[in-house]
């Protein structure tokens, strides 16, 4: 039985269509995780102020204003991980980069522009794909005006948000729907919800992440003997025969302490 390397969902008797997907990127610690839970109105990304967290590309679809698309969080480019991950964290951003119908490039307003904002600038300029530069963490309006420090990058005018205040997140989610594709006809019946849902569980290094590879035929989620490697529940979506499934790799299960 064949897997398609083919990762957008196809509903059964319905025609296979593209998903766009828009990919959230930039430094550690500028609060991409928080905006991705904010924009999905719900807890699935990991928050956490300890930089390079978040490993995998975390997916989640989404329903808004009318249109469907593929929200994607990244890690943190430039992250140099302890765990000897860097390779395949930054290899999983670079997927997203090449797959993205729009990037989210998130800055930290309060910061400033550093270094490391400028490394992502230009990556992101390699790419042809359309770009929404983010200026989070402006939870009082006095970091409004700071926001254009980062206009020097060539990425065009910010948009100012605040998840911590819940500031402008209606202009954001206006400004991705604004620069989607054009929608295809019948779009949310055919973007549906997969034939099958599956959660993937174990303990650590079982090989629960490779299962999950093997079935989506492609390296979705990252790999390593290092115990605790997936850190965040991570969906994958995959085809077999024509049928559309969902997979749910799960960080490993850890034996609970005696007393």
């Amino acid at each position: 039985m064949a897997v398609s390397k083919n990762m957008n969902v196809s509903t059964k008797g319905l025609p296979k269509v593209i998903v766009p997907k828009v990919v959230i990127v930039g430094r550690p610690n500028v609060g991409k995780s928080t905006l991705f839970n904010w924009i999905v109105e719900k807890r699935i990304a990991i928050e956490d102020p300890t930089a390079g967290v978040t490993r995998d590309r975390l997916v989640q679809r989404v329903e808004i204003e009318g249109r469907v698309f593929d929200l994607i969080d990244t890690g943190g480019m430039g992250f140099d991980d302890p765990d000897g991950l860097t390779a395949q964290i930054d290899a999983q951003i670079e997927s997203g980069l090449t797959e993205a119908a729009l990037i989210l490039f998130v800055v930290d307003v309060r910061s400033g522009l550093l270094p490391a904002d400028r490394e992502v600038a230009r990556r992101v300029r390699r790419t042809s794909t359309p770009v929404l530069l983010v200026a989070n963490k402006a939870d009082d309006q006095k970091f409004d005006v700071h926001a254009h420090d980062f206009d020097e990058l060539g990425i065009g005018p910010p948009l100012v948000v605040s998840v911590r205040q819940n500031r402008n997140r209606e202009d954001l989610v206006e400004s991705i729907v604004e620069h989607l594709p054009e929608a295809w006809p019948d779009e949310l019946e055919g973007a549906g919800l997969p034939e099958m849902k599956l959660t993937i569980v174990g303990r650590r290094n079982v090989g629960k992440s490779t299962f999950v590879n093997a079935l989506a035929h492609e390296e979705r989620v990252i790999t390593s003997p290092v115990a605790g490697t997936t850190r965040d529940s991570v969906d994958v979506r995959f085809e077999v025969d024509g049928h559309s499934f969902l997979a749910f790799d799960t960080p490993g299960l850890r034996r609970a302490k005696s007393r």
